[in-house]
């Protein structure tokens, strides 16, 4: 796998950024080890040293070598470094052979690299006596390298380590990602290639990047819809339309063939492209309303302020139809919405009742009775609509083939259906038993305030 495509994922990056951080602590947390633990033992050892160095310097000279040998006999003379000098470096007692040319008396405290009679690294200070000879003690510091050896070691091989399994599991953690980002791609080249029924895959797991593809796939969904309501409709409109053009080019054809302008003929053309205009109205309005991006005419409303006004206005239309309409509910029904625009969509909704349901029918406004839900229902006992044609009726410009020659556009259960999704309502169409109930969902009654 390319390293560069394990870097583009978020998993590597930030295993490779948390690792890095942890060597750097790790590697800060054995230096402050390192450096507490051998500044407490050199420090530990210059005072041993410049304890024995004073007791020593307080001896009689004359019991000095003696003293020395004791010492170096007591503490081990593998252990402890004792010499005495002569003010010319000549050696006078101790297991130190030669006086080093760095040390100088009185001066800090230094290392020696191992001699004949000393065989390890060794500590040394040097005080110079009143007689004018030069005295050095020291200690064995070999522990003191090993340790430092030691820290230093795990520094080194602690950071190693911690760097290769960062990285290998950066890699692991990166390769499930990266097969499913693999998937993701491809399912999105597919669509791109026309495939609007292709959907991402989600796993079990419910990550972000199924989250993502959740997303996607509402939106997809939504496209399709889209698609498919611009396919039907473009089908249908060059269908509807070719009759009424076609009838009205025909009368202008025969009035400039023959000359006679008869003022039944003009209100036929003019019936004609009323049709048309018609339609092309209802398609302005549906694509202003799934246009609209903000919600400014939003407010509480109570549902008998819908449904009252629209049981007024059709009220004489139905009266006129010899269709009965009935209005019920009560008030209380509050939700959060357009009131113009949902007076609109149930006015549709029953003025397609009372065109299907005919003379002797009866249509019923009313709001839904489920508890905490607001709902506005209405119920004809017409012909109905069949299970197969439900989805179908929503799309624009729809229209049944047992409801061709009724008048009308295709497009008023569009309309509703684009204002219920404007305010993320559902649309349902059911049986009555007989006829239809459009019922629309307002979802649950707006809280008190």
């Amino acid at each position: 796998m390319p390293f560069s495509n394990l870097w583009r994922t978020t998993t590597f990056r930030l295993t490779a950024l948390y690792g890095l951080v942890f060597v750097l602590g790790t590697v800060v947390l054995l230096g402050l080890v390192y450096l507490q633990a051998t500044v407490y033992l050199s420090r530990r050892t210059d005072d041993i040293i410049a304890g024995e160095t004073r007791a020593l310097a307080a001896s009689p000279r004359p019991d000095l070598g003696r003293r020395i040998a004791e010492d170096l006999i007591l503490n081990g003379d593998r252990v402890t470094v004792i010499g005495l000098f002569a003010p010319n470096g000549a050696r006078l007692a101790g297991n130190l052979d030669i006086l080093p040319l760095s040390l100088r008396p009185g001066g800090p405290a230094m290392e020696t690299p191992p001699t004949v009679h000393f065989p390890s690294v060794a500590r040394l200070r040097a005080q110079r006596l009143a007689t004018g000879e030069i005295l050095v003690v020291g200690r064995d510091v070999s522990q003191l390298l090993e340790l430092r050896a030691i820290v230093g070691s795990a520094l080194v091989f602690g950071g190693l380590t911690i760097i290769f399994v960062g990285l290998g599991c950066g890699v692991a953690l990166s390769i499930g990602p990266l097969r499913r980002l693999r998937t993701l791609q491809a399912a999105g080249e597919e669509i791109a290639l026309g495939n609007l029924k292709r959907r991402m895959p989600i796993s079990r797991h419910q990550d972000e990047l199924d989250m993502l593809a959740a997303t996607v796939n509402s939106m997809m969904g939504e496209v399709e819809r889209l698609m498919a309501e611009v396919k039907g409709a473009t089908d249908v409109l060059a269908h509807d339309l070719m009759t009424p053009l076609t009838r009205a080019s025909t009368q202008l054809h025969r009035i400039e063939q023959t000359g006679e302008a008869d003022p039944a003929q003009f209100a036929r053309i003019n019936a004609e492209v009323d049709e048309v205009l018609d339609r092309f109205r209802a398609i302005l309005r549906i694509s202003e309303l799934e246009g609209r991006g903000r919600r400014a005419g939003f407010v509480r409303i109570d549902l008998m302020d819908v449904i009252e006004p629209v049981a007024e206005l059709y009220g004489p239309l139905a009266e006129e139809q010899g269709v009965w309409l009935t209005v019920k509910g009560q008030r209380g029904l509050q939700i959060q919405g357009d009131p113009k625009l949902l007076i609109e969509a149930a006015s549709n909704l029953v003025d397609n009742a009372i065109k299907f349901s005919g003379a002797g029918g009866a249509v019923q406004l009313r709001l839904g009775e489920a508890p905490g839900r607001a709902e506005i229902v209405v119920q004809d006992n017409g012909p109905g609509i069949q299970i197969s044609e439900r989805d179908a009726v929503l799309q624009r410009f729809y229209r049944s083939d047992r409801n061709r020659l009724t008048p009308g556009t295709g497009l008023g259960l569009s309309v509703v259906a684009a204002i219920c999704r404007l305010h993320a309502f559902a649309l349902k169409l059911e049986d009555a038993n007989p006829g239809l109930q459009a019922v629309i969902d307002c979802g649950l009654v707006a809280a008190d305030r």
